[in-house]
């Protein structure tokens, strides 16, 4: 029999019950609500919207809006934003804190390396001005406190000569920061070469809050190693759980899972369309799903021209009649 899994324990944040130490990661144009209910599912602790701009929230922007809707089977759930200054974050974040219904955490992004966000000054790089990031963050955490809501951070490598990502991580925590995310490379990295872990566990020595590793979470043996190597009291799942929400399950067994067969796969990715369905109507849906449909299929045999006629398909009737008959040829009964 085997050992329970470290991940499968439950965990707090600023006195957030987390029922386990898998958390989903903020992921621009897939996180959606049906995403992340669809990953609570497969059994993710904590769960994350996409990046909220802050300055997109001030303008009453409908599609930002739209990115704090949840259900309560996602919780608990953190909305993330993002965004330059000190005023800008704490008016969004009273915006927040405004709305009928709270999300358990507010995460700051202080990680996304995508230029037209780092150009404006917010995400990754504040990691090259911890003055000003320990402002946003400090203007984020007063608000926050009036509604009882505990504020993480996203944070990555500091840039060379942008400053010590210790002595960031110390100073998150004297202002009130009750958890830290870290993502292991610098901006410009983007996420290219291996993620570098020794900064993790520079973080973990730093301060007494919990840390969560993130970078390069693709695999039971890589997420346990990363666990012991750093000492963090959590994982977080990016581009490893594209696909295969089936790394969630095998993390918190503790043993790598073989990828299902076919016709599971198919069955899951119905799933997940139906809830988008429900989300965001069957044409935007699928849509959203093109994205999807190779990460699934692809890596399960399916042929690339057979994926790409299926992102041609208008709405989600014909695109779940498409999988069904796809999978019918193959089709793994499943026991009675």
């Amino acid at each position: 029999m085997a050992s329970p899994s470290p991940l499968a324990a439950p965990f707090e944040i600023g006195g957030v019950q987390i029922p386990n130490r898998v958390v989903l990661a903020p992921m621009a144009g897939l996180t959606t609500s049906a995403y992340r209910s669809h990953l609570r599912e497969h059994g993710a602790g904590l769960v994350t919207t996409e990046m909220v701009s802050a300055h997109g929230l001030l303008h009453v922007n409908q599609r930002t809006g739209r990115y704090l809707d949840f259900l309560d089977e996602e919780r608990p759930i953190a909305v993330q934003l993002f965004g330059e200054t000190a005023e800008v974050m704490a008016r969004a974040a009273e915006a927040v804190m405004s709305l009928s219904q709270l999300p358990d955490l507010l995460d700051i992004n202080m990680g996304c390396p995508v230029r037209k966000v780092v150009r404006t000054g917010a995400g990754a790089a504040l990691m090259a001005d911890l003055d000003r990031a320990e402002a946003i963050v400090a203007a984020t955490v007063a608000v926050a406190a009036t509604a009882g809501i505990p504020v993480t951070v996203k944070i990555r490598s500091c840039p060379p000569g942008g400053g010590d990502v210790s002595e960031l991580a110390r100073r998150l925590e004297a202002i009130g920061v009750r958890g830290i995310a870290v993502h292991p490379r610098t901006a410009a990295q983007l996420y290219r070469g291996r993620a570098d872990h020794t900064v993790t566990a520079t973080v973990v020595r730093a301060v007494k809050i919990p840390v969560i590793a993130s970078g390069d979470i693709a695999s039971v043996a890589g997420a346990l190693g990363v666990l012991e190597e750093t000492g963090a009291a959590a994982v977080m799942v990016a581009r490893g759980a594209q696909g295969n929400p089936w790394l969630v399950d095998g993390l918190l067994a503790g043993e790598e899972r073989a990828r299902p067969g076919l016709y599971e796969v198919v069955s899951d990715l119905r799933a997940l369309l139906a809830r988008a369905t429900l989300e965001m109507g069957a044409v935007r849906a699928a849509r959203w799903a093109r994205k999807l449909l190779g990460w699934y299929l692809r890596r399960s045999g399916v042929p690339g021209a057979v994926v790409d006629d299926l992102r041609r398909l208008p709405d989600v009737p014909s695109l779940d009649r498409a999988l069904a008959g796809l999978a019918g040829p193959l089709k793994r009964e499943p026991p009675d």
